[in-house]
């Protein structure tokens, strides 16, 4: 406890053996998930900028998009380890899915979701972003849907208005996953730069990956492309043998990492 905060070292962090002192400032409880641990850890979770009302920032964020036609199992995982991938400490993901298990994954529920922002976007000029948007593993994120149905009930005018708003947000990149094709879909795909299309092995998922490329063809997307197919599964994701945080720093995480440097050195980031 003598150790002091001097010269390069501004904050230090105690690793606790006991709960108890996890309400003392900056003490960590050190038996549990990495991941965890990575998220109470401020400075690697200081991507928010101010982001209450919506300030226009110098830069647009580049929105890059996630989508897969055969709905693959690994589109959540894949987007998160995008969005810790692909920028400095200054990302926000956005996950549209219909059915997300993004809370379930995480251990966390954080109430507000993007159900309540699309309903106060509709409704209301003044939207306080910061109340919906958090962290988890260096990048900010917002709650996803709580019923699949919810989707389903948001016209293209409010998607045109929401992502205007991210567009002006003080985001070097903001990650979407498109869990579905949504109301305006095509008018969307004119704000995403990049757009990952995530597919599997086999002629079935192929011929899905194709359709799906012809469409983009016959509405003339002009952004980038990039056809994805992902050597693993998600076995025993959500049965506590496989963490979310490992896969996203161990081969999910090394996969996308390496997929970001190939494009990097074609010139496309």
């Amino acid at each position: 406890m003598s150790f002091k905060n001097v010269g390069s070292i501004k904050k230090k962090y105690l690793l606790s053996e006991n709960h108890e002192n996890e309400e003392v400032q900056n003490q960590i409880y050190k038996y549990q998930a990495i991941d965890k641990i990575l998220t109470q850890i401020v400075e690697l979770n200081s991507s928010s900028k101010n982001v209450k009302g919506v300030n226009k920032s110098e830069i647009n964020s580049k929105i890059v998009g996630v989508y897969s036609p055969d709905a693959h199992e690994l589109q959540l995982p894949f987007s998160m380890a995008l969005s810790k991938s692909i920028g400095q400490s200054n990302v926000l993901f956005i996950d549209l899915e219909e059915t997300s298990i993004l809370p379930e994954l995480i251990d966390v529920a954080n109430g507000e979701n993007m159900m309540d922002l699309l309903y106060e976007i509709s409704t209301e000029n003044d939207v306080e972003l910061d109340k919906y948007i958090h962290q988890y593993m260096g990048f900010d994120y917002i709650e996803p849907f709580m019923n699949p149905n919810e989707i389903t009930e948001i016209d293209e005018e409010t998607w045109n208005a929401f992502f205007e708003k991210i567009k002006n947000l003080n985001y070097e990149y903001v990650v979407v996953l498109f869990g579905r094709t949504i109301n305006g879909f095509s008018k969307v795909l004119e704000n995403v730069r990049q757009l990952y299309v995530l597919g599997k092995a086999g002629d079935y998922y192929q011929k899905c990956q194709n359709k799906f490329l012809e469409y983009l063809n016959r509405i003339g997307y002009a952004g980038e492309m990039t056809k994805v197919i992902l050597p693993m599964s998600a076995t025993n994701l959500t049965e506590g043998t496989y963490c979310i945080g490992e896969l996203l720093q161990g081969n999910l995480g090394l996969f996308v990492k390496k997929l970001l440097y190939s494009e990097v050195s074609d010139g496309r980031y």
